[in-house]
């Protein structure tokens, strides 16, 4: 009876144990736990056709490759998680990660992006390059740092055109009280109204809605942009005015940057400086291809006399700037166009 008992015993203590050491095993044998994986949640106003949007996908496949996964985004087009002043708004309360916008719209947000939305003061994308990839440009990117959000570069929304559904315009007559669409910034706004339209913001998601029911007749805008939101389907006239170059700043949440390890750092830097390039060259071979794409769109130039008939009402516009964010910014803009 006595040694049934401890048989009984030996017989349970090696049942209790029996899973103990199963997972004992397991674990010597199970394999080292996958670093940890961060999706970037990335939005954008524009469509899936856009040069933005492939820039994004093309950034995707990019960093999934050179960290081995680590790093991947998720993308959000065409105003879903919001317009541009909400995904800004979301990137600084940590909502979202990655979004480029409009620059008009930053003015919001930082009042020295004001000093980009002069009109006429570009007059081609050299003097661009100069003034976006340079001290001014690098420094703009800097400055959004004070109001939590981390300005990576600066893609191609391109040269800004004059689009309406009324007639061919040429001079800013021919524009006098068209109701027309600008972007949520004051200076546009102001810009407008010295041409002669009567101007009022509205966000880009709804422009296509707006102009289709008539709400307003004219707009501004690249013509790739045009082209990709088919606005030909509600608009019959472009005048290439050429008015105001539009860049796209890429921006990102600080603490997300932050985030990363020193390798996969370096690695989203260098994927933005290349996907920076990419769609740069897309953004130059779109509104080519866009012009050719929509002929039933009348297309009107300007003869250099009547461009300067524009640009000649931008000397309020350029005083109501400098007294904004004072003539610093501005005029080293100015300048660097005209070396």
């Amino acid at each position: 009876m006595h040694s049934f008992k401890t048989l009984k015993k030996q017989l349970a203590r090696k049942a209790l144990l029996a899973p103990s050491l199963l997972a004992l095993a397991m674990g010597l044998t199970a394999p080292a736990p996958a670093a940890a994986q961060t999706v970037l949640k990335a939005a954008h106003s524009s469509s899936t056709t856009s040069t933005g949007h492939q820039a994004l996908e093309f950034m995707a496949k990019e960093l999934k490759e050179k960290t081995d996964g680590r790093i991947t985004l998720e993308i959000f087009p065409g105003s879903q998680l919001g317009s541009e002043r909400e995904q800004i708004e979301s990137i600084q309360l940590g909502n979202l990660d990655l979004t480029f916008v409009s620059s008009a719209v930053l003015g919001a947000f930082n009042q020295e992006f004001f000093a980009l939305d002069i009109p006429f003061m570009f007059k081609d994308r050299e003097g661009v390059y100069r003034v976006l990839d340079g001290a001014i440009g690098t420094q703009l990117l800097a400055s959004l740092n004070q109001v939590g959000i981390k300005g990576l570069a600066y893609w191609e929304n391109g040269f800004r055109q004059l689009t309406n559904n009324v007639r061919p315009i040429h001079s800013p007559k021919d524009l006098e009280g068209m109701k027309m669409r600008t972007m949520e910034n004051e200076v546009h706004i102001a810009a407008w109204k010295a041409e002669g339209a009567n101007p009022a913001p509205l966000a880009f998601g709804e422009l296509f809605t707006a102009l289709q029911q008539g709400t307003f007749d004219a707009q501004e805008g690249p013509i790739n942009l045009f082209y990709d939101m088919k606005f030909y389907e509600v608009q019959k006239y472009i005048t290439r005015t050429n008015h105001v170059y539009s860049p796209w700043p890429l921006l990102i949440n600080p603490d997300v940057y932050n985030s990363f390890s020193d390798q996969d750092r370096a690695v989203f830097d260098q994927v933005v400086k290349d996907a920076t390039h990419y769609q740069r060259e897309l953004a130059q071979e779109a509104d080519k291809k866009a012009v050719t794409a929509m002929p039933q769109v009348q297309i009107t130039d300007l003869t250099p006399e009547e461009h300067a008939a524009f640009a000649s009402r931008m000397g309020p516009i350029h005083d109501m700037v400098k007294k904004k964010i004072g003539a610093t910014v501005v005029d080293a803009i100015v300048a660097e166009v005209n070396r």
